[in-house]
């Protein structure tokens, strides 16, 4: 039969190029392989010797087999002709072991003969117009956000194109899903300290379990524990919900603005740290939970509808507020783990006031006509802010108790108290005007009494 077969022209072609005999190149036609088959295995270096001892093989000869490898065969029920025609193609005994022992069927060994062997693999990818040879540098702060932004790689849009999580400066393929992302737009979103923030926020973590000096804390008098747990509350309250609305958000952003997406990761990470660390304060000492917070403010955070809306509300009014409260914290400590837990979250609530009002600044540097909206944006904060500090006499309490040292100084506490909120509304105030907006004149009533002097 071998002797009349017509070799194809495309098949002795090939074969002559692979060095393959026209005897050999008839017999595998003779055992019913096709001429493109034939030619597949020629392509995936399949040599002479490697064919005829396949063949050989198939024709009931074949390579011997070890007591071991019929052992694993018997076992996974695989034929002893297969094993034969896999180790005459070219495989080794040590990988049909493995295949075995993995539980790769019989038929599926078959399957992955007949195709041929292993696909040929396709090096397109490596011909993509990418930016070869660029090199990012370590800084003296270390290879950063801001030393691998260079060439394309530090080309943020001012509109993100892309629905799907590539990469910024990643090459694009047809075809894929859309993710969902709902923002990109650079205004919305970007500050120009992210990248910077998001390498402190890393370089600063801090352990609350293990760092915080517990063992200082020594019994306070009742009502001084009982303000310091009441405060606890009401802040492990705050940070919760900040993560959870952040956590929210974090997910429509498009992957143009990664900078940002890594920084509000940290801000996330450093709410729960905030909720973990005053939660075990309220426990680690005798007292306990106090009552929650009437949550007015909360819901101007939750019912925003647009992340610079959230972002005004949360990270610049509210954070001042909390910012402050740490600093008070801090100074009016009655003891070195409660100056810790102040002094480190006020470092970690200080980032955040810095990224949203740096992002306020880019919105009104690009786009100024957003000014009377984020304007408004503010009046429902304060306003809700408000209602919560004539809803929520414990909090209020609670800080005056605890700044004067007991109920019986509440008076002095009282006024610690109002210089905190003038603190609070000041620095606010400044922060503002640096991103060039003007709100002293506009300012709540409820929160003007405190800088009325």
């Amino acid at each position: 039969m071998a002797d009349t077969m017509t070799i194809p022209a495309n098949l002795a072609a090939k074969a002559k190029e692979k060095g393959w005999p026209d005897d050999l190149v008839e017999q595998a036609l003779a055992s019913g392989a096709g001429a493109d088959q034939i030619i597949g295995y020629m392509d995936q270096g399949v040599t002479a010797d490697q064919a005829r001892g396949f063949l050989a093989a198939q024709a009931g000869g074949g390579p011997e087999l070890s007591d071991e490898l019929k052992a694993a065969a018997d076992l996974a029920q695989w034929p002893y002709e297969l094993l034969q025609q896999a180790l005459a193609a070219g495989a080794a005994a040590s990988d049909l072991m493995n295949f075995m022992s993995m539980g790769v069927t019989a038929d599926q060994a078959r399957e992955f003969m007949a195709q041929g062997g292993p696909p040929q693999l396709d090096l397109s990818w490596m011909q993509v117009p990418t930016e070869w040879n660029t090199r990012a540098r370590p800084t003296k702060h270390g290879l950063t956000l801001e030393a691998i932004n260079i060439g394309k790689y530090g080309e943020i849009p001012d509109v993100w194109p892309y629905h799907t999580e590539m990469p910024r400066g990643a090459i694009p393929i047809p075809g894929v899903e859309s993710m969902g992302y709902s923002i990109f737009e650079k205004q919305e979103v970007w500050a120009d300290n992210c990248a910077a923030l998001y390498e402190e926020a890393i370089q600063r973590r801090w352990r609350p379990a293990t760092d915080v000096p517990w063992a200082t804390i020594e019994p306070l008098p009742d009502d001084v524990e009982r303000a310091i747990c009441q405060i606890c509350t009401h802040i492990s309250e705050k940070e919760q919900l900040e993560a959870d609305v952040l956590g929210r958000w974090e997910p429509d952003i498009s992957y143009g603005y990664h900078e940002v997406k890594l920084y509000l990761a940290t801000t996330i990470f450093e709410n729960a740290r905030a909720v973990e660390v005053f939660r075990k304060r309220a426990l680690s000492n005798g007292g306990g939970l106090g009552i929650q917070s009437p949550g007015w403010g909360f819901r101007s955070i939750v019912d925003a509808r647009n992340f610079t809306e959230m972002l005004t509300i949360q990270m610049v009014l509210q954070d001042s507020l909390t910012l402050a409260q740490y600093q008070y914290l801090e100074k009016y400590a009655k003891n070195p783990a409660e100056q810790y837990i102040a002094a480190h979250a006020m470092q970690d609530k200080a980032r955040h006031v810095a990224y949203a009002i740096s992002h306020i600044k880019y919105v009104m540097m690009h786009r100024a006509d957003r000014r009377d909206e984020i304007m408004r944006y503010l009046d429902k904060g304060e306003g809700m802010m408000l209602q919560d500090d004539k809803r929520d006499p414990a909090t209020k309490a609670a800080f005056a108790i605890y700044f004067g040292g007991g109920k019986a100084n509440i008076n002095e506490g009282l006024q610690i108290y109002n210089q905190m909120r003038r603190r609070a509304v000041e620095q606010y105030l400044a922060r503002l005007k640096w991103a060039t907006i003007e709100r002293a004149d506009r300012l709540d009533p409820g929160l003007k009494k405190y800088i009325k002097d």
